[in-house]
């Protein structure tokens, strides 16, 4: 053999050997292992819609039975032993469910699982996860798991990480995964190895157990939106390793912040929306490697300590919605990494921000309510990566600076509610070809349309120019696809604007549209028919004529649909409040619509919670369609033709708060639909102005109990299937959020509870059981047959305001306890058969001897000595007219980038 040969032969020895120290080395997938992973496979289908990462794809279609499972996708087995010890399936498109007989349970080598964002079909957390010791990391995240948290976690006292977060019902966001029994610290008491922990979006609803803080390996927690309450324990802010810390969203859950060590590795501190309170102390900036500070929307007061400037490496600094005052200190001018400052919602005094142009990184600045004024400071110029610029609800004044146009990477420009003025050309911002969002609403601006038809905004989405003194349609939006929110409310547009949903060539336009709001301009001509996208549709308060179309109830999405104070006519398209699964708000009083109401709630739209009809010329009885609308809230048709018994089958409807039947041709008696307590949510009741006779509604005041609470509501949420975020409260005060972009709320004066009765034909005497609806205030009995004495209970009414009950047949005197009601400002009890002497002190002496006038036997009262006290002008109107009248506007009005929709109450006292 030569030596070329033998040197072959040896190499080939050195490899076959090789290749069997490898298989040695190498072994294959354990037979049960494998047949338990397929059996695994075969309990779950591949669905597209299972996994919410865009990369997601089938892990599976690598397992089959003639492979090795430890070169399956996902499969990691022992080197030694060629047991599995990790099992990752994030994000393989699963659908199915996992019970405690599932093959999985039958890989108790394993180390390492996660079947994170897939979907198991809401089951429960099995209780045999506790069989697997040996796991380190468990990831069950975001894949609707539901149920409570099974107690036998705890038992897995090797675990290092635990992520249970993100397990929510899509369609409405709720939560699906709770820990009830044992609270919280039994189930981490044994998890003492653990140095990350993901309970975000649970529903935990207890106190943060003080045994955290012994948890010494733990580099990372995550609690957000977890219901926490109670007192944060303080110690865990000095946990040697803790990197990352966020339990923001936890209303109920309150601490202070600590004095920190400069050996804390801090990286992420994020406590928003949280009851955290006290100043930010000076040692903050002893947390070096502190990148990220989000506190939005807590407690926190006092002056920003000007140590902050100290954290070179922070990047994010959100303090927004506090109550910090002081100046903002230019040390903040050291963070030459900072990309996003948040500071809006303070109360800072003496703002000077010279400095600020010194931040070059920048990408996000929000200065929205801090009290700036004079003009945009001109240090703004050197912001060239901005790509948000916030600085609304202020007191800027002077123009827009056309320097801000040299600002390209601007994709959002908030400017409204300032003092801006002067006149500028919409083609200016056109330089600014990333605006996506741009809002000029409520300054003192002059907004000037483009002159030229191919300018444009190429991305725009969102336009804001509410109160902006425009007189012509902005024709450059029409051609915008991408556009989904229009608010040009409260100009001066006159005449016609272009059709919205397709051009004269029939091409789509506005196929994304989903809020448009032309609100109290000049327009003519016939409704403007908006895209089938639209969700919001406002165009009340102009000159629009003619009848609406029978292609409205192509609008599938509508939302909310305003076209009150317009001069429309004709009949109501029998689809109107049926075409939309979605439909919630229907506002079209004050036009001149006549016919029968057509049957609302007759199909799928069993959502609608408010509907107003009022001030048109609407006939024949109430649609009995209307108990079916199951969600109502808020129902006007007053002032129409209608005539029609008292519809006591609207009892039906629990969530029932408020009912306007004022000015019709109602009549009869008022008689329960059943024996069972009805209209318990009712705040408001208004039959004025009909032909309803009999006693007063014994059984309806005893059942009225929102009427028996004087503390107002608190707000209720609904989600839309959109892009928006619907707040919603009990007069229908509605804002949206669009893209997650939060905004100032607007306070709509509530009237808490209301009667009227005035001007019918009731008899009998007033009922001493008013006096335990002691939210009221405002009583209006006027104008009816009504005799006997005054309940002195009305006394127990500290919260009225009015009370009215004139031209009725009263006799006795009048009550001494009414003489406690300090906020009565108005009260008449005139043209009745009192007698006796007439109360003295406190509101008493307000009120004018017209309130005790054609009151024969009442006695004559002396003259108030103070002749600077003053009362409200009383009436002296006669016939059935009412004196104290209600009067209820629903209005709708851009508001930042949401819509606010209300009911605005007022009491109008008619001069004689």
């Amino acid at each position: 053999m030569g030596l070329k040969s033998l040197i072959f032969f040896q190499h080939l020895m050195h490899i076959i050997h090789s290749l069997f120290h490898f298989a040695y080395m190498q072994p294959l997938c354990h037979e049960a292992e494998s047949s338990a992973l397929l059996s695994f496979k075969e309990s779950f289908i591949i669905k597209k819609s299972a996994s919410l990462d865009p990369s997601a794809y089938p892990k599976f279609e690598s397992w089959n039975e003639r492979g090795d499972c430890c070169s399956w996708d996902g499969i990691q087995c022992d080197e030694e032993t060629g047991y599995v010890i990790s099992l990752d399936l994030t994000s393989s498109l699963l659908k199915g469910s996992i019970n405690s007989n599932n093959t999985l349970f039958h890989l108790s080598h394993r180390q390492s699982l996660s079947l994170a964002d897939n979907d198991f079909s809401y089951s429960q957390i099995p209780e045999r996860f506790s069989q697997l010791s040996k796991l380190v990391h468990l990831n069950l995240s975001a894949s609707k798991f539901s149920g409570e948290i099974p107690f036998e976690i705890s038992h897995l006292s090797k675990l290092f990480s635990l992520d249970l977060s993100l397990n929510l019902d899509p369609p409405t966001n709720r939560k699906l995964l709770e820990v009830k029994t044992p609270v919280l610290r039994s189930l981490l008491i044994n998890l003492s190895s653990l140095a990350q922990l993901d309970l975000s979006f649970v529903n935990i609803n207890s106190v943060v157990p003080s045994i955290l803080a012994n948890f010494s390996s733990l580099t990372a927690i995550n609690l957000t939106e977890c219901g926490l309450q109670g007192e944060f324990p303080i110690e865990v802010f000095h946990l040697p390793n803790l990197q990352y810390l966020n339990v923001r969203s936890n209303p109920n859950l309150t601490g202070i912040l600590p004095e920190f060590y400069s050996s804390s590795p801090l990286k992420s501190l994020r406590l928003g929306d949280t009851r955290f309170f006290g100043k930010l102390p000076i040692s903050i900036s002893n947390l070096k490697d502190l990148n990220e500070l989000r506190v939005p929307g807590c407690h926190f007061s006092g002056l920003i300590p000007s140590s902050l400037g100290n954290l070179t490496q922070l990047m994010y600094l959100d303090l927004a919605g506090n109550s910090f005052s002081g100046h903002v200190p230019s040390s903040l001018q050291n963070l030459a990494k900072l990309k996003y400052l948040l500071l809006k919602g303070n109360k800072f005094s003496n703002l000077t921000l010279s400095w600020i142009g010194k931040l070059a990184k920048l990408n996000l600045l929000d200065l929205t309510k801090t009290n700036l004024r004079e003009q945009i400071p001109i240090s703004f110029t050197n912001l060239t990566l901005l790509s948000t610029l916030a600085l609304a609800h202020n007191q800027l004044t002077g123009p827009i600076p056309i320097w801000l146009m040299n600002l390209t990477q601007l994709t959002d420009l908030y400017l409204s509610f300032n003092n801006l003025s002067g006149t500028i050309e919409l083609e200016t911002f056109f330089k600014l070809r990333n605006l996506a969002f741009l809002r000029l609403s409520q300054n003192q601006l002059s907004l000037i349309p483009e002159n030229t038809s191919n300018a444009t905004l190429p991305e725009l989405q969102v336009l804001e120019l509410a109160s902006c003194n425009l007189k012509k349609f902005p024709n450059f939006v029409l051609h915008h696809s991408k556009l989904q929110f229009l608010d040009l409310s409260h100009n001066k547009i006159r005449g016609s604007i272009p059709p919205m949903a397709r051009n004269q060539s029939k091409e789509a336009l506005w196929s994304n549209i989903e809020f448009v709001d032309l609100s109290s301009n000049e327009l003519q001509g016939s409704l403007p028919i908006p895209p089938p996208s639209t969700i919001v549709y406002s165009i009340s308060n102009n000159h629009l004529t003619g009848e609406i179309p029978h292609s409205f109830c192509a609008l599938s999405s509508l939302y909310a649909l305003d076209l009150s104070n317009n001069n429309l006519s004709g009949k109501l398209p029998p689809c109107l409040g049926n075409s939309s699964n979605s439909l919630t708000i229907l506002t079209l009083q004050n036009n001149n619509f006549h016919g029968s109401i057509p049957g609302i709630c007759t199909n799928q739209s069993k959502l609608i919670g408010s509907i107003d009809l009022s001030n048109n010329h609407l006939q024949g009885p109430l649609p009995r369609s209307l108990a079916s609308c199951r969600k109502l809230e808020f129902l006007h048709v007053g002032n129409n033709l209608i005539k029609d018994t008292f519809p006591s089958w609207l009892s039906t409807l629990s969530q029932l708060k408020v009912v306007i039947l004022r000015g019709n041709e109602f009549y009869g008696a008022v008689k329960e639909f059943t024996d069972d307590c009805s209209f318990s949510k009712l705040h408001i009741i208004d039959l004025s102005q009909n032909n309803f006779s009999g006693p007063l509604p014994l059984k309806y005041i005893k059942c009225w109990d929102a009427m028996k609470v004087v503390d107002a509501p608190t707000l209720t949420y609904v989600q839309l299937n959109s892009s928006f975020q619907v707040r919603v409260n009990r007069y229908k005060k509605v804002i949206l959020t669009n893209k997650g972009i939060k905004v100032g709320y607007r306070k709509i004066e509530e009237l808490l509870a209301a009667i009227d009765l005035s001007s019918n034909n009731f008899e009998g005497e007033v009922p001493e059981l008013i006096g335990s609806l002691v939210g009221l205030r405002l009583l209006n009995l006027s104008n009816n047959n009504l005799m006997g004495l005054i309940p002195s209970s009305l006394g127990n009414l500290r919260n009225l305001e009015s009370l009215d009950l004139s031209r009725n047949k009263l006799s006795g005197e009048i009550p001494r306890t009414l003489g406690a009601l300090n906020f009565l400002s108005y009260f008449d009890v005139s043209n009745n058969q009192l007698s006796g002497p007439i109360p003295k002190g406190g509101q008493f002496d307000t009120f004018p001897d017209s309130s005790f006038a054609n009151n024969l036997g009442l006695l004559t009262r002396r003259k108030p000595e103070n002749p600077e006290i003053s009362a409200p002008t009383p009436s002296a109107s006669s016939g059935s007219s009412s004196s104290v009248e209600l009067d209820w506007k629903f209005v709708v009005s851009g508001y930042a980038s949401g819509l606010v929709v209300g009911i605005v109450i007022e009491i109008i006292f008619f001069a004689p």
